[in-house]
């Protein structure tokens, strides 16, 4: 009898578990699989975790060409860079089939 109520919270737990972090992995894989997603976390990445989800994100024309598959984004509230000493405004995101990866571009 004991190893049937083993078993079943076992099975249990598994399930909630995997009910739990399911929807928060979609969530996630969402997010970052968009451009202003691949922004923030590049934005994370950089070291500044808080400007990453509070400063607003425009779509910004370049006076450089854009190659295909690139945007370019420019920060309302950029990050400060003490190491540069500027403020990291622009934002170059590449688009790899599903996948978005922004880098910082120093072009102002």
């Amino acid at each position: 009898m004991k190893k049937k109520r083993r078993k079943h919270r076992r099975k249990t737990k598994k399930y909630w578990k995997v009910l739990f972090l399911v929807p928060i992995l979609i969530l996630v894989m969402y997010i970052f699989m968009l451009p202003d997603g691949a922004v923030r976390f590049a934005i994370l990445r950089s070291g500044h975790p808080l400007s990453a989800f509070q400063t607003g994100i425009v779509e910004a024309p370049y006076s450089q060409e854009l190659e295909d598959g690139q945007i370019g984004y420019m920060l309302t509230q950029p990050p400060y860079d003490r190491d540069k000493g500027v403020e990291m405004r622009n934002w170059v995101v590449n688009r790899y089939g599903m996948i978005y990866v922004a880098e910082y571009n120093g072009i102002d």
